[in-house]
């Protein structure tokens, strides 16, 4: 079955602070032949993204949450949202907006390559209410009259059905991820009254979750 990310379990911002590492992620097929040359296949039509915790120790506190994330989604059967700490907000030249039906539109950021005009867009689909701004031209919206946002999907409803090139927006977003893998390893690396206690993972494994 396909995950279910729920929107009320939040990775903490301390679990966050303490350490994380990542990679992005994408699958192609290489094959290279006997003169050196390189063909690629593009599996995936986007990046996804890991994140690693663990590596730098954690308290007996952090290692809780951490176990209580682990418990509360069912070891990843269950996802959960997470703030990117090196990609979390859209500026208004990032943020863009497909037409998906009527008056739904889905909101994406948009990277570009430095000293070029190639673009990547990205699907978001976990928007924050707080702080967004969409406009219309370069007007702002207003909230309740003017568009309704779904913050569970990152579609958002505007009755005036404008044209998907002249909106733009601004914001932060979650990423929804889930635990990789089945079981998270622990080690006590140092000892001492249980205040005073340092757990190393030495890995727990987020990974993306595509919606």
């Amino acid at each position: 079955m396909s995950i279910t990310v729920l929107s009320d379990v939040i990775v903490p911002s301390d679990i966050m602070a303490a350490g994380v590492r990542g990679r992005q992620m994408r699958a192609n097929t290489r094959v290279q032949t006997s003169n050196g040359r390189q063909t690629i296949n593009v599996n995936w039509a986007r990046t996804l993204r890991q994140y690693e915790f663990g590596f730098v120790p954690l308290t007996l506190a952090q290692w809780a949450t951490v176990e209580g994330l682990f418990e509360a989604t069912d070891a990843g059967a269950y996802g959960m949202l997470l703030a990117d700490p090196k990609d979390q907000a859209v500026t208004l030249l990032e943020g863009v907006a497909t037409l998906v039906s009527g008056t739904v539109y889905q909101l994406h950021k948009r990277y570009t390559a430095a000293g070029s005009t190639r673009t990547r867009d990205r699907k978001i689909t976990r928007p924050l209410a707080a702080g967004f701004d969409i406009r219309v031209s370069g007007t702002p919206l207003t909230e309740g009259t003017q568009y309704t946002l779904d913050v569970a999907t990152g579609q958002v409803i505007i009755p005036s059905t404008p044209a998907a090139a002249d909106i733009t927006w601004a914001g932060s977003f979650y990423v929804p991820v889930n635990f990789a893998n089945d079981q998270i390893d622990w080690e006590l690396v140092r000892g001492g009254l249980p205040d005073n206690r340092l757990a190393a993972g030495p890995t727990v494994t987020l990974q993306e979750v595509v919606e």
